[in-house]
């Protein structure tokens, strides 16, 4: 009789997982490319562009001009999906954060189920698979996601071989360390060791570790990492590859992004308490809910099992480890999601909690998702009266999810009121508990895979170039002229440009001091050499050029119109600088005081010294 109960219940479990794999890799891949690159997603998918191009892997390079400030392994691993498909676009470039995030998911499953139980191990995926931070990163192109994925699973690979470890155990377990650094950095090393230190310290276990094999299996795996540095250093660089502007090697860019930065910060100076907000912020809307948790097991301290002290102690030391760093972003600290998780989902599960703190933080949680949803299925009532309110239409996508999320919400809300619970069967989370963090889940969803690519069609700069390309101007790159500023990776990437385009002088004069120092200079005599040097560079790209159809491009700010009208004055080019041939839409939705771009195509004389004053 046991053993089949035993059987029903691990069938049941099978079942519980299969369907939260099977959401999660929906949630992660739905309308995945649908959304235009934005904000530094420009740099993985040119990079990865120039790659494919060139079929140099050793040499991470932006406009062909080599980027080691990143590692290589988040380049790469593009690449393979770049080839199937035939190229880079938006949805290729973002597969590797989405199966980091599944990676991430897992280890946070098996930490969990290793540490605990498997129900334990549910509630902790589910928590981390709703939350803001890790939605996030996981639909976005970096190499974020791909470090807290290599923490996670290091730490989980950890406690699954200790008892066991030979060779090839710790050989894995520093593969995944070193790999996971040299997707984003040394925090993957490191990091994982300061999680399990107060486990090896307890009892002396860490002397169990003392053993030729490990330091074998170290040795050996930060060889695997240093070699592509290696390469690239001895391997020259073939044109149109150029060197990094600041000189440094890729083993130079590891000692200033990894260590320079943690003791001496050139960037990222976010004050020392960021993490404080920051690290709720990436564990919305489960904050209060995770923070009360992990609080009530402070509170029960002396009651926790010796595995759960040692990993919120691990936890503690990583988060402070993080805030004595100088260099500071919010999503520095994603690493540590996956443990705030894990511990709130033991407290829940294994009543190491106070429940009287639990419970009314539990209810508001409830309320507020019954109340969204509940906004959600209005919006559908709603829908004549959008453009009354609202000065822009809302795209179909959104008028579509909103209402559909929140009549799926308020179902599954309902359902759990059954004698037995749909949504337990399906999920395997505890009854009223399970329906708030399902709905909460499939919010959540709604959000970052309907509401924020819907919204797409506001980003501005993929429209521009798209246009650009349509129009099939013909214009090789060695006619396009940037005014004050880096060929912009989007444009490269968009156009699909085969060849660099030059940099201007003011950006290259730029790289060659600090921002102190050109601070300190006088602000007339800063704008007088800038201009004089861009000045210079554009008679050079006319007489160049004579006859020929060329691209200017500018911001269009008034600093760099007004500069740009007066050299077109003086060098006889015929633009004009409010009237451009192609810009960014500019929406009246809101006031927006973001850069936006203008490109002028002109078609110059056959003399061009001739139109000079």
């Amino acid at each position: 009789m046991d053993n089949n109960l035993d059987l029903e219940l691990n069938g049941a479990t099978r079942r519980h997982e299969l369907f939260f794999w099977f959401f999660s890799a929906f949630v992660l891949s739905f309308l995945l490319g649908y959304n235009a690159l934005w904000a530094s997603e420009d740099r993985w998918a040119e990079i990865a562009r120039e790659m494919l191009i060139s079929g140099d892997w050793l040499h991470p390079a932006i406009n062909w001009q080599v980027y080691f400030d990143k590692p290589p392994l988040s380049y790469w691993l593009i690449l393979p999906f770049a080839m199937i498909r035939g190229g880079v676009d938006e949805f290729i470039a973002r597969i590797p954060s989405a199966l980091a995030g599944l990676a991430g998911l897992w280890g946070t499953l098996l930490l969990s189920k290793k540490l605990f139980d498997r129900r334990t191990a549910l509630l902790a995926g589910w928590l981390l698979l709703s939350c803001y931070g890790f939605l996030f990163w996981a639909r976005t192109a970096a190499a974020d996601m791909a470090n807290l994925a290599a923490i996670i699973l290091a730490v989980a690979y950890f406690f699954r071989v200790e008892e066991k470890a030979k060779f090839h155990h710790y050989l894995v377990f520093y593969l995944i360390c070193f790999l996971g650094a040299l997707t984003k950095g040394l925090p993957a090393l490191v990091m994982p060791f300061v999680v399990i230190a107060p486990h090896l310290l307890m009892e002396k276990r860490w002397l169990k570790h003392l053993k030729i094999s490990n330091f074998l299996a170290f040795f050996l795996a930060a060889g695997l990492y240093f070699l592509p540095f290696y390469l690239a250093s001895v391997i020259p660089l073939v044109p149109p590859f150029q060197a990094q502007g600041n000189e440094l090697s890729g083993l130079a860019l590891v000692w200033r992004e990894n260590v320079v930065r943690v003791f001496d910060a050139f960037d990222h100076k976010d004050p020392f308490y960021s993490y404080f907000y920051n690290l709720p912020r990436t564990l919305l809307p489960w904050a209060l809910v995770i923070g009360v948790a992990i609080a009530g097991m402070v509170r029960n301290w002396k009651k926790l099992p010796p595995v759960v002290r040692e990993l919120m102690i691990g936890a503690l030391a990583m988060f402070i480890l993080f805030c004595c760093s100088t260099s500071r972003r919010w999503y520095y600290i994603l690493p540590v999601m996956p443990f705030c998780t894990v511990l709130a989902a033991a407290a829940l599960c294994r009543d190491l909690s106070v429940e009287k703190w639990d419970r009314p933080a539990w209810l508001l949680m409830r309320i507020l998702v019954i109340a969204i949803s509940s906004l959600g299925v209005a919006c559908l009532v709603g829908i004549p009266l959008w453009n009354h309110f609202l000065a822009f239409s809302p795209p179909l996508l959104l008028l579509i999810s909103l209402p559909v999320a929140g009549a799926l919400i308020l179902g599954v809300i309902l359902l759990d009121n059954q004698p037995e619970s749909p949504v337990e069967a399906l999920t395997g989370l505890p009854r009223r508990l399970g329906s708030t963090i399902f709905g909460g889940a499939i919010l959540m969803a709604c959000v970052f895979d309907c509401v924020i690519p819907s919204l797409t069609e506001y980003r501005t700069e993929k429209p521009l170039y798209m246009a650009m390309r349509d129009a099939e101007l013909g214009i090789p790159v060695d006619r396009m002229f940037v005014w004050r500023d880096e060929a912009p990776p989007k444009m490269l990437f968009y156009l699909n440009l085969p060849r660099p385009m030059a940099d201007s002088p003011d950006f290259i004069w730029k790289r060659a001091f600090t921002p102190e120092q050109i601070g300190a200079m006088p602000i007339a005599q800063r704008r007088a050499e800038q201009y004089a040097r861009n000045f210079a560079d554009l008679r050079k790209f006319l007489e160049r050029n004579a006859g020929q159809q060329v691209m200017i491009l500018s911001f269009d700010r008034k600093e760099d119109l007004e500069p740009l009208a007066r050299a077109a004055a003086e060098l006889g080019l015929a633009i004009n600088v409010e009237a451009p041939d192609f810009s960014e839409r500019n929406f009246d939705v809101m006031e927006s005081k973001s850069r936006r771009r203008s490109v002028w195509t002109p078609r110059l004389p056959l003399k061009a010294e001739e139109n000079r004053k």
